[in-house]
């Protein structure tokens, strides 16, 4: 055996075959077209193999993503396309090459790794300390019944010219307006753009651009995956969606959990409809892994600062993996770092803490802690952060 190791050039077109024809056989996808940006070659590094008898039989990749969540921001790991040749499945190749990433994401101190799954591969990703977690998104289903309440302001709508720098240039500034979000290079936007089976409308007031929405047919992103800008402008691209982009049944739109205006718009059309993302087609199940418990409360003290006008009381939280130990002190509307230990310790496994800041998924437990620590702590959390489906991988 060889590995786990980097991905190496001469290796790349036979891993995209065994991926190809694990995932997609028979089929017309490619996954180098569908995760274009896990798969470009300047990220071979982060792309971790397993040789036997002289070929590739496993592969993970993890790929960074800069999360900003209001005054928050950290870098998650996400874990694309896992996978065994079937010969050789059932040998720990692909735990290997899973942990390896996890000594990346560690060494690189990304506090938290996601990935999505179906449920009956929970126990593979369990037993290497991922978690899944409670909904982490909406969907909402939509069809031309719909039409009337979309579309009151009469816009121009346009298609996403990639040639034009003044359309790129207005798409990032949108969506970099939204406080919660990924970030992306310019780079990263022009692939994202242009992924197989999408398109970007453009709603136009005279010369301006005043918003933008990615709608999808592919089976990986489908419907509306993303949108951005003023808010009568993104009614107007729903609008035009279901006027001009669905003929033979409804369509789909997926936001994050965290404030935006796509989320906000459909809420107000359309409320009471909305459905855990993980209900949609093409999504899954979305698991996360807390790397390190202290690297990753440290970034995120914005939100515990805002959580400080609602709760008062000391608790200290510690993993009985990693052994570390965070005391969170909420006192006079302030939140502090402690360095003594509250007398009332809480000490739970890293798949227990992922319950507990993040939600528990309706197949797991409810992480219950008693009493005024028990309190405080579902006073703070669950903890949401946003990725968009056209970020997903």
């Amino acid at each position: 055996m060889e590995g786990p190791r980097a991905c190496r050039m001469d290796e790349v077109e036979e891993v995209f075959e065994l991926i190809n024809g694990t995932f997609f056989e028979g089929g017309d996808r490619d996954v180098r077209n569908d995760y274009p940006l896990v798969y470009d070659p300047v990220m071979l590094k982060y792309r971790r193999v397993v040789k036997e008898d002289g070929k590739v039989v496993a592969h993970v990749p993890v790929a960074p993503r800069r999360i900003v969540a209001e005054g928050d921001q950290f870098t998650i790991g996400l874990i694309s396309a896992t996978l065994t040749h079937p010969d050789y499945r059932h040998r720990g190749f692909a735990t290997l090459c899973l942990r390896d990433c996890v000594r990346i994401m560690e060494e690189r101190e990304w506090p938290i790794s996601v990935l999505w799954t179906m449920e009956r591969t929970f126990p593979f990703y369990q037993n290497s300390g991922w978690e899944a977690v409670a909904s982490q998104g909406w969907v909402y289903t939509l069809s031309q019944k719909d039409l009337g309440l979309f579309g009151e302001e009469r816009f121009e709508v346009v298609d996403h010219d990639q040639e034009d720098s003044e359309h790129l240039k207005r798409i990032v500034e949108m969506h970099d307006s939204e406080p919660n979000r990924v970030e992306r290079s310019v780079a990263d936007y022009k692939v994202l753009l242009a992924l197989p089976k999408t398109k970007t409308m453009l709603a136009m007031r005279g010369e301006a651009i005043v918003a933008y929405l990615v709608f999808g047919w592919s089976s990986n992103k489908p419907g509306i995956i993303e949108a951005g800008g003023s808010r009568a402008g993104v009614d107007a691209l729903l609008g035009n969606v279901l006027e001009h982009e669905i003929h033979d049944g409804p369509t789909q739109a997926l936001v994050p959990l965290t404030k935006s205006v796509l989320g906000a718009l459909l809420e107000q059309k359309l409320p009471s409809i909305r459905r855990p993302i993980e209900e949609a087609f093409g999504v899954g199940q979305q698991m996360h892994r807390i790397n390190s418990l202290e690297e990753f409360l440290t970034q995120i003290q914005d939100h515990l600062q805002r959580k400080a006008s609602e709760v008062e009381g000391v608790v200290s939280l510690m993993c009985s993996e990693t052994g570390e130990l965070v005391t969170l002190r909420f006192e006079g509307g302030r939140f502090s770092f402690a360095d003594d230990v509250a007398l009332d310790k809480i000490v739970l496994t890293r798949r227990e803490l992922s319950r507990l800041i993040f939600g528990a998924h309706p197949s797991g437990l409810e992480v219950k802690i008693p009493g005024p620590p028990g309190k405080l702590l579902h006073g703070i959390f669950p903890y949401y952060f946003p990725i968009w489906e056209i970020d997903h991988c």
